[in-house]
């Protein structure tokens, strides 16, 4: 996916939807359901802007919810754009900015896709110019106002070939926003939805090692834990660990040391330890 940038000096801001008188009310729409009863729904959200109204866009499936884009990044929706198998729905995903001009007056432009995502998973499968999501299902394919089909399949390239694209990349904090930008606005959730850790599990892994090298320890962790849940690695553990006690959550932090350095010993591996780990675990008050 590419990121589209408007031209000029942007302030970003959190807020989303459609722009209202400063009195209205927003009222959350019914979720739509898909198949095997697996859900969208849109949760109001308070933004920056006074007369701003938006929702955020949340999917649930077998018990656990997530948000399809950024936190904040809404979307809206129709359940027209259900397909008749339930098993595709696209969504509209729009972010406004501020556009500082010479004079130094600021007027508000956007952001705004069409996304096209699995009611099975979760996954955002493609993305697609505004002017996408005007046309209709015939079948469970999609016709464009414009006359494009499309047939639901991924489009959303794996983190392998993303990888391919930033390991080039001298500056670590370059290759850290190469790789936020290539998310776009997906979620870490809806992007592992894509692309399972179980199956990426080293690209993953270098994923949120570029992340937290770059800096931002907190996208590095989502991609860390996609990768713990899939088991336990003695590599994996160190780099929570690190990505935590930058975070200053020292306690948590701890017990991955911890578990790090068993690990080695018991792989007779004590001697390749960091010294900041045999520092950082037996620090006073460690909680085990």
């Amino acid at each position: 996916m590419n990121q589209h940038l408007l031209a000029g000096s942007l302030r970003w801001v959190s807020m989303i939807g459609c722009l209202f008188g400063a009195m209205s009310a927003f009222a959350e729409d019914p979720p739509i359901v898909g198949v095997n009863g697996n859900t969208v729904s849109f949760r109001a959200t308070e933004w920056t802007m006074p007369g701003v109204d938006s929702a955020t866009a949340w999917f649930t499936a077998n018990g656990k919810t997530f948000p399809l884009f950024g936190v904040d990044i809404g979307a809206d929706s129709h359940p027209e754009w259900l397909s008749p198998d339930k098993k595709t729905l696209l969504l509209d995903p729009v972010v406004f900015g501020m556009l500082t001009e010479e004079d130094g007056k600021e007027t508000l432009h956007s952001q705004q896709h069409c996304d096209v995502i699995s009611m099975e998973t979760g996954c955002v499968l493609a993305e697609r110019s505004p002017r996408f999501c005007l046309g209709k299902w015939l079948g469970n394919q999609w016709v464009s106002e414009d006359g494009e089909v499309f047939t639901p399949a991924l489009e959303t390239e794996s983190p392998k070939n993303l990888l391919k694209y930033v390991v080039g990349i001298k500056s670590t904090q370059s290759r850290a926003q190469s790789i936020e930008s290539n998310l776009n606005f997906l979620s870490p959730d809806s992007y592992m939805a894509c692309h399972p850790p179980a199956r990426n599990v080293q690209a993953f892994n270098d994923w949120g090692f570029y992340l937290a090298e770059g800096g931002n320890d907190e996208l590095a962790l989502k991609f860390y834990r996609g990768v713990e849940a899939v088991g336990k690695r003695t590599v994996l553990m160190l780099n929570i660990a690190d990505s935590l006690w930058r975070l200053d959550r020292k306690d948590e932090a701890q017990r991955y040391y911890n578990q790090y350095r068993d690990a080695m010993s018991a792989d007779g591996k004590a001697q390749k330890i960091p010294q900041r780990v045999v520092e950082r675990s037996v620090i006073q008050g460690m909680k085990n």
